[in-house]
C-alpha cells in the first residue's frame, strides 16, 4: 500500500471560510494556520499515512485531500466514535446511506478486536467523512470543503444571462407543453449554452461600474466563475415552471373542452402571477423539511452541479479509452448530429418516432394491438419501440435518476400493464368498448364526450345528462386514476412513520424559527450549513408576505371573474398542503421524484362542490401544481444554493424577480399557441399539439370530478375507487411491518429452516425465495406504486427505451467505463435533448405552423392499423346504438 497524503505538496495560504477543528463553526483561516501546524505536529501517530491513492482520491475527489488528511490525523479516538454512534442512529432510516459504510461503521464500533486491522484508520476517515464530509459519494463528487464569500455572484452579466434564458426556456416549455411528447429545455441543457455567452461578456464588456453601499457593481468583473455560472442556472431553472396554470387556462379557453369566452389575457396573467407566487411563499414552509437536513439529498440536482463545476474549471487533456474530445466539442457535435437526425423521426419518417412493427405484421388484429401498441395500446413485449430521443427520454430522466429508482419503476409499470389487462378483458365497468389505454374521456357512443351537450351555465343539468351520456373512461386511465388514490396512504403513512425523526424534528425547527427566531443552521451537524451559517438567512416573514400577497390576489380573482368558486377554497386548499406536501417534499428531496397533490385535492373538491367544474380546475391548479409542485421546485433550487454556498438572499432575489418577468412570456407563449396553431387538442394534429398530457387528462378529470362529483364516482360510477385508500393503507402498513420487524425475526426463521429442510431443499430456496424476501425488505413501496400508476396516455413503448438506456447509463458504464461516465454522461444528456429542442422549434415553424402534409407509407404505417384507430374488442350495440346503462336511469 503506497501512501499519499504525506507526498501531497502543501497548498499556498489562501484566505477562505474553513471548518473548525473543535467548535464545528466557521472561521477566516489560513491554511498554514501555525495554530493546526502545532497540533499537526504534536501527534503521535499519523493515520492518514495509511491512506491509499485511490481511497483518498474516492474521499477527496475535489483535491481536498489535505484537508481530510489533516482532520483524520487531529481526531480521537473518543471523538470519533462519539460521532460514528450518533451517525449510525441518525442515518438508520437513511435510504440514500451508503450499505456498505453502514456495515463498516456498525463493525468498527465492536472494538478493534472485532474489526481487524486498519481499526484506527477506518474510524477516524468515517467520522471525519460524518463531521467534516459527507456520507454520499455523489455530494462528495459536487462539494467544496471550503468557501470564498468575496467571489462574485449576484453580478449584472449573471443576471442578464440567467434573466434571458429564463425567458427562452419559459417560451420553449410553454410552447411545447400541449405536445405529446413534450420538448423543453431542461438546466442540463441550458448550463452548457449559457456558459459560452459568459465566456463572450466575459471578452467584450468593459469593466464599468458603480458603487452602492460601498459595494462595487461592475459590467465585467473579471472571470466568469463557478457560483455566477450556477446562479445564472438557478435563475433559469424556476422559470420553466410558470406553465403550472397552462392547464387550467387551455380547458377552460378552448372549444373542443369549456369554450369559456371569459377566459382571456388578463385573466391569464393574474392566474399564473398569484399561482406561481403562492408556490414561492409555500417554500418558505417547505424548506425546513427539505433543504436543511442532511438526509434531503436531491440526487437529481447533483448532475447539474458537477456540470457547472466541469464547465468553469480548466480541463486537462486525457485519454479515457481512446477518447479524447473535450467536453464542449463533444456537446457540439451531438447537438448538431441530434438536431440535423430529428428531422427523420420528427418530420419525415414518423414511423421512427412510434416504431409500433410488431402491429405492423398483422395491422388489424385487435390482440397485437393491444398487447404491443404503442398509441393506443400497451406497448408490452416490444423491445425496440423508438429511434426518437425524445420519446426515449419521455418517462425517465435515463441518463441522471438512479437505476435503481428506473428499474423500480419500470417492473411496477409492468405490473400496472397486467392489471390494466384483467380490467380490460372482465369488462369492468363497459372499458372493453373503448381503447384499451386513452387518457381521453368517452360518451357511451365511444365518441369523444362533448361537455357542451350536458352543461348549462357551468352548471350539470340532470335532463341533458340523462339524455346524453355519463363519461366513461378506458381501462388505462381507470388504473391512473384508482393508483393515484392508493399512492396517497401509501407515500404519507410510509414516510412519516419511517422519516419521523428527521419530519418531527424540523416541524420543531419551524416552530422555534417562527416563535423564537431559531435559525435555519443552528445546531447543524452537516458541513454545509455551518459553511452557510456565514451568510444572512431569508427571514420567515418574506416568505409569509408572499403568502399573504397571493392569497389576496387569489381572492380578488375569484371575485371579479364568474367562477362560481367560494372563497374558503383557498383556505383549505392551503391546509391540505400544509399537512400532505410535507412528506411529499421529502419524498421529492431523498428519491428525485417530483409528484403533487391532484389526485387528493380532486376528491375532497368532488365531494365538497359537486357540479362546480371551474371551482374543481381552480383548487387543482392551486393545490397540485402551485403549492406542494411549485413550491417543491422552488426548495430544489435552495438546496443547490445550499451545496454551492450561494447566500439565501440572492437566491430569494432571483427567484422572485425572474418570476415576475417570465410570468408575461409564459401567458403571452399560451395565447399565442391558442390564437394560432391549428387544429390545438384535437387528436390528429399534425404537430403533435394534441393535448395528450396536459388538456386531455385534466378535462377527464374535471368531468369526472368536478361535473359528476365524488359522490357519485364512488358510489355509483366507479365504486371501486374508494377502496384504492385502503389498499394504500394496507399496502404501507404491510411494508413498515415487514421492513421493521423483518431484519429482527427472519434470520432466526432462516436458521430454523436449514436445520428442517434437507440440505437441496434449503439450497433452492437460499437461491430463489430468500433473495426475493430479503429485497422486499429494502424495496421502497412508493416507486413500484408511481410505476403502476404512471399509464394513459403513457405506455411501455414511452417506458422500455428509458429503462434500456438507463441500464447502459446508469449501471454498466458506472461499473465498467467510470471515467469515460464521469466526463461525458451528462454531457450526452444535455446534447442531445438540446438538439432535440433546437429541431422542434425548427420543424414546427418551417412545416408545422402552416401544416405541409408528407405523406408515405414511413408516415401512415404507425397509425394505419388498429392501434392507430383506438378500437375496442367489443362493438357497440348496433340495435341502441350505445352500450352501458339504459337513456333515463344514468347514475
Amino acid at each position: 500500500m503506497t501512501p499519499y497524503c504525506v507526498t501531497m505538496q502543501p497548498p499556498r495560504p489562501t484566505a477562505e471560510i474553513a471548518e473548525d477543528l473543535d467548535g464545528g463553526t466557521t472561521r477566516r483561516v489560513s491554511s498554514h494556520d501555525p495554530e493546526k501546524i502545532q497540533s499537526s505536529a504534536g501527534t503521535t501517530q499519523r493515520f492518514s499515512e495509511q491512506i491509499p491513492h485511490e481511497m483518498l482520491e474516492e474521499l477527496a475527489p475535489n483535491g481536498e485531500g489535505d484537508y481530510i488528511c489533516e482532520k483524520v490525523d487531529n481526531m480521537t479516538e473518543e471523538e470519533a466514535i462519539a460521532i460514528v454512534q450518533e451517525s449510525v442512529r441518525f442515518h438508520a432510516d437513511d435510504w440514500n446511506f451508503p450499505s456498505e459504510m453502514r456495515e463498516r461503521m456498525e463493525r468498527l464500533l465492536e472494538g478493534p478486536k472485532a474489526y481487524g486491522e486498519f481499526y484506527d484508520r477506518d474510524l477516524r476517515i468515517d467520522a471525519t467523512l460524518m463531521r467534516y464530509s459527507s456520507p454520499y459519494p455523489g455530494v462528495r463528487a459536487v462539494q467544496e470543503l471550503k468557501d470564498d464569500p468575496t467571489v462574485p455572484i449576484e453580478t449584472i452579466r449573471a443576471y442578464f444571462l440567467g434573466v434571458a434564458w429564463a425567458v427562452i426556456g419559459t417560451f420553449m416549455s410553454t410552447f411545447f407543453n400541449s405536445r405529446f411528447p413534450s420538448i423543453g429545455l431542461s438546466g442540463s441543457v441550458i448550463q452548457i449554452l449559457l456558459f459560452p455567452c459568459a465566456k463572450l461578456l466575459e471578452r467584450l464588456l468593459p469593466d464599468w461600474g458603480i458603487t452602492v453601499f460601498g459595494v462595487r457593481h461592475s459590467l465585467n468583473p473579471g472571470p466568469w466563475t463557478f457560483k455566477e455560472q450556477m446562479f445564472a442556472t438557478i435563475c433559469y431553472n424556476i422559470a420553466i415552471y410558470t406553465t403550472n396554470s397552462y392547464g387550467m387556462i387551455l380547458v377552460q379557453r378552448m372549444p373542443v373542452y369549456y369554450g369559456l369566452k371569459f377566459v382571456n389575457f388578463g385573466y391569464q396573467l393574474m392566474l399564473t402571477l398569484f399561482v406561481q407566487l403562492m408556490g414561492m411563499g409555500f417554500a418558505g414552509y417547505l424548506r425546513r423539511f427539505s433543504v436543511y437536513p442532511v438526509k434531503a439529498l436531491w440526487p437529481t440536482i447533483l448532475p447539474t452541479i458537477a456540470m457547472n463545476r466541469a464547465l468553469t474549471r480548466p480541463e486537462p487533456k486525457e485519454n479515457i479509452y481512446g477518447w479524447t474530445i473535450s467536453r464542449y466539442r463533444f456537446f457540439y457535435i451531438c447537438c448538431l448530429s441530434m438536431a440535423v437526425y430529428y428531422w427523420l423521426p420528427g418530420y419525415l419518417f414518423t414511423a421512427l418516432s412510434t416504431f409500433n412493427w410488431m402491429t405492423w405484421i398483422a395491422p388489424n388484429s385487435v390482440v397485437l394491438s393491444l398487447l404491443t401498441g404503442s398509441i393506443t395500446g400497451l406497448g408490452l413485449f416490444n423491445p425496440i419501440t423508438t429511434f426518437d430521443w425524445n420519446v426515449a427520454t419521455s418517462s425517465y430522466a435515463a441518463l441522471s435518476q438512479p437505476f435503481f429508482a428506473t428499474c423500480t419503476m419500470y417492473f411496477g409499470g409492468i405490473l400496472g400493464g397486467l392489471i390494466i389487462l384483467g380490467i380490460y378483458y372482465k369488462n369492468m365497468n363497459y372499458t372493453a368498448f373503448l381503447p384499451i389505454n386513452s387518457s381521453s374521456a368517452f360518451a357511451n357512443d365511444g365518441t369523444p364526450y362533448q361537455v357542451q351537450n350536458v352543461v348549462v351555465d357551468n352548471q350539470l343539468d340532470q335532463t341533458k345528462y340523462q339524455n346524453y351520456s355519463p363519461p366513461f373512461y378506458s381501462a388505462g386511465y381507470i388504473l391512473t386514476v384508482g393508483a393515484n388514490f392508493c399512492f396517497y396512504p401509501v407515500y404519507f403513512l410510509y414516510i412519516m412513520v419511517n422519516q419521523w425523526k428527521t419530519i418531527g424534528q424540523a416541524y420543531v425547527d419551524f416552530y422555534h424559527g417562527l416563535r423564537y427566531g431559531k435559525g435555519n443552521y443552528d445546531d447543524a451537524m452537516d458541513v454545509h450549513s455551518r459553511l452557510m451559517a456565514q451568510y444572512p438567512e431569508v427571514p420567515d416573514w418574506w416568505f409569509l408576505i408572499i403568502l399573504v400577497g397571493a392569497i389576496v390576489v387569489s381572492v380578488i380573482f375569484l371575485r371579479i371573474y364568474p367562477l362560481d368558486t367560494p372563497v374558503w377554497l383557498v383556505f383549505l386548499v392551503i391546509g391540505i398542503n400544509l399537512v400532505f406536501a410535507v412528506p411529499l417534499s421529502f419524498l421529492s428531496a431523498t428519491t428525485g421524484t417530483n409528484l403533487g397533490l391532484g389526485a387528493l385535492v380532486q376528491v375532497i373538491t368532488g365531494f365538497l362542490l359537486p357540479g362546480n367544474t371551474n371551482a374543481f380546475l381552480f383548487a387543482q391548479t392551486l393545490g397540485s401544481w402551485a403549492l406542494a409542485g411549485y413550491g417543491d421546485n422552488m426548495v430544489q433550487d435552495l438546496k443547490m444554493g445550499h451545496y454551492v454556498r450561494i447566500p439565501p438572499r440572492a437566491v430569494f432575489r432571483s427567484q422572485i424577480g425572474t418570476i415576475i418577468i417570465t410570468v408575461f412570456v409564459a401567458v403571452g407563449t399560451q395565447d399565442f399557441i391558442m390564437n394560432n396553431v391549428k387544429g390545438l387538442c384535437t387528436p390528429n394534429q399534425p404537430s403533435r399539439f394534441t393535448c395528450a398530457n396536459d388538456g386531455n387528462p385534466l378535462y377527464a378529470s374535471s368531468l369526472m370530478w368536478g361535473l359528476l362529483g365524488s359522490d357519485r364516482m364512488f358510489n355509483s360510477l366507479y365504486p371501486l375507487f374508494k377502496w384504492c385508500f385502503l389498499m394504500g393503507t394496507c399496502i404501507a402498513l404491510a411494508f413498515l411491518f415487514g421492513q421493521t420487524y423483518g431484519p429482527r425475526y427472519l434470520p432466526g426463521v432462516k436458521e430454523r429452516l436449514r436445520q428442517r429442510l434437507s440440505r437441496r431443499t434449503f439450497a433452492m430456496l437460499d437461491r430463489t425465495l430468500f433473495p426475493f424476501v430479503a429485497s422486499l425488505l429494502w424495496l421502497n413501496p412508493i416507486l413500484v406504486i408511481q410505476g403502476v400508476q404512471h399509464w394513459a396516455p403513457s405506455n411501455m413503448s414511452y417506458k422500455t427505451p428509458g429503462f434500456i438506456l438507463s441500464y447502459v447509463f446508469m449501471y454498466w458504464m458506472p461499473k465498467h467505463r467510470l471515467a469515460w461516465w464521469e466526463k461525458y454522461n451528462y454531457v450526452l444528456s444535455a446534447a442531445l435533448t438540446a438538439g432535440v429542442a433546437i429541431s422542434g422549434l425548427i420543424i414546427f415553424f418551417a412545416v408545422g405552423y402552416n401544416p405541409k402534409k408528407l405523406e408515405w407509407w414511413g408516415n401512415t404505417v404507425s397509425g394505419a392499423g388498429v392501434d392507430g384507430r383506438g378500437t375496442g374488442i367489443l362493438e357497440i350495440p348496433k340495435d341502441r346504438g350505445y352500450f352501458g346503462p339504459e337513456k333515463g336511469t344514468f347514475p
